[in-house]
C-alpha cells in the first residue's frame, strides 16, 4: 500500500531459515521494524509482522540471526533513540481464503526485550555465526556482547572500548 511504500527503508537483513519462504525484516527512517513474506499463492510480497519498534528518529540496522536448530527465530534492532531489541518469533499456522482454507506457516512475536536504553544512538546489531551472541555498537565508542541466559533474558556479557589497546578490554 501507500504507506508502505512512503517507508523510508534504512536497513534490511534476510531469513536464513531452511524451512520458510523468502522473509525478510525492514528497519525505516519512521522508527518502524517490519516483516515481510514472499507468497507463492499471490506471487507478491506482504507486510507479515509489524514488531515494535523505535521513535521516530528511525530505525539504523536490523539483524535476522542465524537459526542453528531453533524451534524460534530471534531479529535484533537498533535506532537513533538509543534502544537495542530483541524479538523473539515463534511458527505458527494460518489458513488462507486465497488457498481454499489450506494451511500456510506464518509467525508470531513470542516476546521481544529492551537490551539497552542508552542516551546515545546505538548503529550496529549483528550476530554471531550460531547466533548466539549479539553484538551492537553507537556513538559511545563501546562494542557490547550480548548473550541469552538460562531464562532466555538477554545480558551484556563483555564490552570493548574502541580505539585503545587490546588490554583494555572489559569482560563484565
Amino acid at each position: 500500500g501507500a504507506s508502505e511504500a512512503s517507508l523510508g527503508v534504512s536497513s534490511l537483513s534476510w531469513c536464513t531459515g531452511k524451512f520458510e519462504p523468502p522473509t525478510l525484516v525492514v528497519g525505516g527512517s519512521s522508527g518502524r521494524v517490519l516483516v515481510y513474506r514472499y507468497s507463492d499463492a499471490s506471487r507478491a510480497w506482504g507486510v507479515l509482522l509489524t514488531l515494535p519498534g523505535h521513535s521516530p528518529r528511525g530505525v539504523l540496522d536490523v539483524s535476522w540471526s542465524p537459526n542453528v536448530g531453533r524451534s524460534y527465530h530471534l531479529i535484533s534492532s537498533c535506532g537513533k533513540d538509543g534502544i537495542l531489541r530483541v524479538y523473539r518469533l515463534k511458527r505458527g499456522r494460518s489458513e488462507s481464503k486465497k488457498t481454499g482454507g489450506a494451511t500456510s506457516s506464518t509467525l508470531e512475536l513470542e516476546k521481544h526485550q529492551v537490551l539497552e536504553k542508552g542516551t546515545s544512538e546505538v548503529w550496529r546489531c549483528q550476530w554471531n555465526v550460531t547466533g548466539t551472541v549479539l553484538a551492537s555498537s553507537g556513538d559511545g565508542g563501546v562494542v557490547r556482547l550480548w548473550k541469552s541466559d538460562f531464562r532466555g533474558e538477554w545480558k551484556c556479557v563483555s564490552e570493548l572500548r574502541g580505539d585503545v589497546s587490546p588490554s583494555a578490554m572489559v569482560t563484565t
